[in-house]
């Protein structure tokens, strides 16, 4: 079973009067305004949240990760002990290194005075063929019946690979500083990333300034919350030691796929 699971913020079972009121409006509940995601083909936000892909509900819009706030509350009382003067500030750039999604500032009572801060990145999945989702989400809005499955897939390894670069470079930078970054992620793509590099020494350390919060989505009566169920840490130094550990592939499998491609004379020349 592919398809849409949540559509403008509830699951596509629901549809209690408030609910129908709000995806008329294109609302996302996260951001309290009109949904931002857009997509060639339709002239209305791409508004699906998670998914139904087989077994699993993967998230795929890191704006769903904002439910009432939940991930900066569980963030300030590991980090600061409490939410008590606490601001967050979004897509903070930096140069050489790129934008934080977001930033925790805590701030002396009736001051600007920084007494800590840390950094928050939210990583969510992404799709292929998402032409196939775009029409699901086509099927649902016009109220049809949508079917069991549509032809869309997950670019989870593509997703790692993007995120697990910007973990090295933003977070040698953090334990540089000796401030904190939180990678947000949901269990599956944390589980993925962990088989794939073949990570190890990932026990919880706060004193370690690279955190991953694990969550995942919780069924519940007509929706799907949001809930922490993990947190893992890692120095840069254990990251890299698995980045530089990954298998190379044999030479000879490459050239013998370039020789089959001479034979099907699939090449270009040059002239």
């Amino acid at each position: 079973m592919k398809k849409p699971n949540e559509i403008f913020g509830f699951p596509t079972a629901n549809t209690t009067s408030n609910v129908i009121v709000a995806r008329k409006k294109y609302n996302c509940p996260y951001l309290s305004r009109r949904c931002n995601k857009i997509s060639r083909g339709i002239k209305y936000p791409m508004g699906v949240c998670s998914a139904v892909y087989n077994n699993e509900y993967p998230i795929i819009c890191p704006q769903r990760f904002l439910e009432n706030n939940m991930v900066f509350v569980d963030v300030c009382n590991e980090i600061f002990g409490s939410t008590n003067n606490i601001l967050v500030f979004s897509e903070v750039k930096i140069k050489n290194v790129g934008s934080f999604d977001f930033v925790l500032v805590k701030h002396k009572p009736i001051s600007n005075e920084i007494e800590d801060f840390c950094i928050v990145e939210l990583q969510s999945d992404s799709t292929t063929g998402t032409g196939k989702l775009v029409n699901a989400l086509k099927d649902f809005m016009q109220g049809n019946a949508m079917q069991d499955t549509y032809n869309f897939g997950l670019n989870t390894y593509n997703t790692i690979k993007l995120s697990y670069i910007q973990m090295l470079i933003k977070g040698q930078v953090m334990e540089k500083w000796q401030k904190n970054i939180i990678w947000v992620m949901q269990k599956y793509v944390f589980d993925n990333m962990q088989n794939r590099f073949v990570l190890k020494n990932l026990n919880y350390d706060k004193n370690i300034y690279t955190k991953y919060f694990i969550y995942d989505l919780v069924a519940g009566n007509n929706i799907f919350n949001i809930k922490l169920i993990d947190r893992k840490s890692s120095t840069i130094s254990n990251l890299l030691t698995a980045f530089n550990s990954q298998p190379i592939p044999n030479i000879n499998t490459f050239t013998a796929v370039l020789k089959r491609k001479i034979q099907l004379n699939l090449g270009i020349r040059i002239h």
